[in-house]
Parts: C-alpha cells; sequence; structure tokens
C-alpha cells in the first residue's frame, strides 16, 4: 500500500526545479498518494519570484504547478474535518503563534490523513525550524514522520524500479546546486563589504573572524562556519552594514543544512547501496 504523502511549498520548489525535460521527478512525485493543503499552492505561487531560481525553472515550476490542484484541500475543509477544536489544539501544543501558514496547514492535513486512511503520512518539508516546531505533535498523535526532499528522494529511488542510482545521484547534486545558489550570492556579497572596509575596520578582529568564517566556510564547503557567521552578524547591532546583507539570506541557516545532508547523503551513496528489490 502506498503510504499518503503530504508536500509542503518549498519542497514542491525544491524538486520541481531540478527536474529535467522528461519530467522524471514530476511523474514520481505525482504516482504517490500525494496530498497538498490549498494554502501550499498559493505560497508556491508566492515565493517562485522569492527563490534564486533562473528563468527556466520558474517558467517550468509555473506551467507544472496547476497540474497538483486535484491533490489540494481547502484549508477550511481541513479544519472542518479536523474540528476548529483540534486545530486550537495543534497550535496550543506547536506553540505556533504566528499568522497561520503552509506548515501549519500540511500539519492539520496530515493529522485528518492519518486518521482517515488508517495510515502513518509522510509530511516533507525543507523548512527545518517548522520541522522541530512539529515534530513532537506528529510523534504525540502518532501522525508519522516529517522528512525533506533529500528523504523523498531516497524513498523514490528504492520504491521505483526505474529510479536507478545514477538518477538518485544527480538529482541530489543538483537540489545541492540549488541550496548552494543562496550561499553563493551571500558569500559574493560579503565579499564586496570585505574589500570596501575600512583600515579601522580591518583591525576589529571580531569582525574580520567572523567575515572569514563565512568565506572561508563557504570555499571549504563547511557550513557549520557559515553558520557561525551568519549566527553572530544577526545577534550583533554593531556591524549594521554586514548584518543588513545577512538579513537579505533569512533562510541561510536551512540551507546550509540542507546542503550538509547531501553532501553526507551522497558519502554514503558511494559506500552503502540503498537496498531496492528488483
Amino acid at each position: 500500500m502506498k503510504h499518503p504523502v503530504i508536500l509542503d511549498a518549498c519542497t514542491i520548489i525544491n524538486l520541481l526545479r531540478i527536474d529535467e525535460e522528461d519530467e522524471f521527478l514530476f511523474k514520481s512525485i505525482k504516482s504517490l498518494d500525494l496530498h497538498i493543503a490549498n494554502i501550499v499552492y498559493q505560497e508556491v505561487n508566492q515565493n517562485i519570484n522569492k527563490n534564486s531560481l533562473s528563468d527556466e525553472q520558474k517558467k517550468y515550476i509555473e506551467q507544472m504547478l496547476p497540474l497538483f490542484l486535484p491533490h489540494a484541500l481547502q484549508d477550511s475543509d481541513i479544519i472542518k474535518n479536523i474540528s476548529q477544536k483540534h486545530f486550537d489544539d495543534l497550535c496550543l501544543f506547536s506553540n505556533h503563534k504566528k499568522k497561520p501558514n503552509g506548515e501549519l496547514y500540511s500539519s492539520a492535513l496530515s493529522l485528518y490523513i492519518s486518521r482517515d486512511k488508517n495510515s502513518k503520512v509522510y509530511f516533507y518539508t525543507d523548512d527545518f525550524p517548522a520541522k522541530k516546531q512539529f515534530s513532537p505533535y506528529f510523534s504525540y498523535q502518532q501522525i508519522g514522520v516529517i522528512g525533506d526532499s533529500i528523504d523523498l528522494l531516497l524513498y523514490l529511488h528504492w520504491a521505483k524500479s526505474d529510479f536507478d542510482k545514477n538518477r538518485l545521484k544527480k538529482y541530489l547534486q543538483n537540489l545541492k546546486y540549488g541550496y548552494n545558489a543562496s550561499l553563493r550570492q551571500l558569500k559574493e556579497k560579503i565579499q564586496t563589504k570585505k574589500d570596501s572596509l575600512s583600515n579601522k575596520e580591518r583591525k576589529d578582529k571580531q569582525l574580520i573572524e567572523n567575515v572569514d568564517k563565512i568565506l572561508n566556510g563557504y570555499m571549504k564547503s563547511d557550513t557549520q562556519l557559515i553558520s557561525k557567521g551568519v549566527d553572530f552578524f544577526n545577534s550583533n547591532k554593531k556591524y549594521t552594514a554586514i548584518k543588513n546583507v545577512v538579513k537579505q539570506f533569512p533562510d541561510i541557516n536551512k540551507d546550509c543544512i540542507l546542503s550538509q545532508k547531501v553532501q553526507y547523503t551522497m558519502q554514503y551513496l558511494s559506500s552503502f547501496e540503498i537496498f531496492k528489490i528488483a
């Protein structure tokens, strides 16, 4: 039996942007027992121009997105299906105080689908703060698992006979390139700021040390080092110019985590094959 799959906006964007002319990845995703919240559909539309996507990638996502509509459930129907009380309990349990978003409605949809189909559900999102926020609720309610785009690619690899190892490696490499796009942009802007520092600023050891964490972290593919530099400037009011650059990349820590996970996954694949039945 196929397990039900819930997709978040960032996962849809990240997977469609690495799809190719044969639409193999899209077709693989569509073959799943797929469900999305309507707000997720809207968020994909809203976020296409906010991501570091090429014109070709944007055009492809816009072209394929309407094909997800048959799998979408209206947000009001999601609340109706689980009741307003359980929706409010989800918000309270998960300490969700922000405006309702795709991750919240996807979690509510996951609760409903798990009960309706009497099955564990897999919710895939590349939003790590959301994963951390809602995972305890998934565990308590025994809904299922929250994974990310990398996990979904691994599942598709062993679940589909024609999803071979070469395809998997290629998609993972392209996924990493996509995650690294924002890292490259951050690195370039930080380098420009460093080049324009005054002599006085160049003598500031804390400033130079943390600028170099970002630059060297990128050159060494050490995303933890990048995150340390980013966190320093986000929490320090003294260096306004650098902080303003970092603020242009609100998802940079998330991209660091995912880029690192792809790297580890590809290293594992070089030594350990994913078991699949021929």
